[in-house]
């Protein structure tokens, strides 16, 4: 009995150990930078000039990128300076425009204390919208495991819904015009049955946004409202801790920083 007692103790300890506050800070469009007290700063999807928000240029350690368009890779327009300090870029489509795939248990290892797995979407909706491939992330830190599906065309494949299987939260698109679109995005969530928070993203904002043909946050909203809580936040950041997140799904949303 004693023995079991320890063990559970134990057991209890490395998983406190390995939970700390993770905070989200939504800088706009597809873009989010994720941070522990301890860890590297990760930035997903920084955006170049000709997509306007205000928030950039801001610092991080390390860089994910999910493909090479405007709104997706400043580096890939040569605008180096949209990330400052001395990032650790990573961005991993090939010569064929293809995702250098890396599906679970595999990774890619970005630092000591960083890894990533990289699963690779069709960035054509189903209506012919968008162009190529994307590299979806999905990582852990702080004991969250994150997901961000960068501008996803399609529903998942069921490779790809299993390479997601343990993710607590994720970033989707919900724009459509070249990526999934609302109800597609839902049909996506229920791909996901791990997942507890969905922060939205790639939709249009007027006055900012570059592209008309996306639908504005509110055509998500108004779907996911009779399926799940919908919270507004209220601001640009908010902590995440992997104890205290909800017990069911709810979508959250963060103002843009500006």
């Amino acid at each position: 009995m004693r023995a079991t007692l320890l063990l559970l103790l134990l057991l209890l300890v490395g998983f406190a150990a390995g939970a700390e506050d993770v905070t989200v800070s939504f800088l706009g469009h597809s873009c989010f930078t994720l941070w522990t007290a301890d860890g590297p700063a990760v930035m997903l999807d920084p955006y170049a000039t000709y997509v306007p928000y205000p928030a950039l240029p801001q610092a991080a350690d390390i860089v994910l990128m999910t493909h090479g368009h405007i709104d997706h890779c400043p580096y890939c327009y040569g605008e180096t300076d949209r990330v400052t300090g001395d990032p650790i870029t990573v961005f991993l489509l090939d010569e064929d425009g293809r995702c250098r795939q890396k599906l679970p248990p595999a990774s890619w290892i970005i630092t000591p204390e960083f890894s990533a797995h990289a699963i690779e979407g069709n960035h054509v909706t189903a209506e012919g919208g968008g162009s190529g491939w994307v590299c979806m992330f999905s990582f852990e830190i702080g004991g969250v495991r994150f997901a961000h599906l960068g501008d996803l065309g399609r529903v998942l494949s069921a490779t790809q819904a299993s390479a997601l299987a343990d993710v607590d939260v994720v970033f989707i698109p919900v724009g459509g015009a070249y990526t999934i679109d609302a109800a597609e995005a839902m049909t996506v969530i229920a791909q996901l049955p791990s997942v507890k928070v969905i922060f939205p993203m790639h939709y249009r904002v007027d006055g900012i946004t570059p592209w008309s043909a996306m639908a504005p946050l509110s055509d998500f909203t108004d779907l996911a409202e009779q399926l799940y809580p919908v919270r507004e936040i209220g601001g640009t950041q908010i902590v995440l801790n992997p104890e205290a997140l909800p017990e069911l799904p709810e979508v959250w949303i963060l103002d843009y920083e500006s």
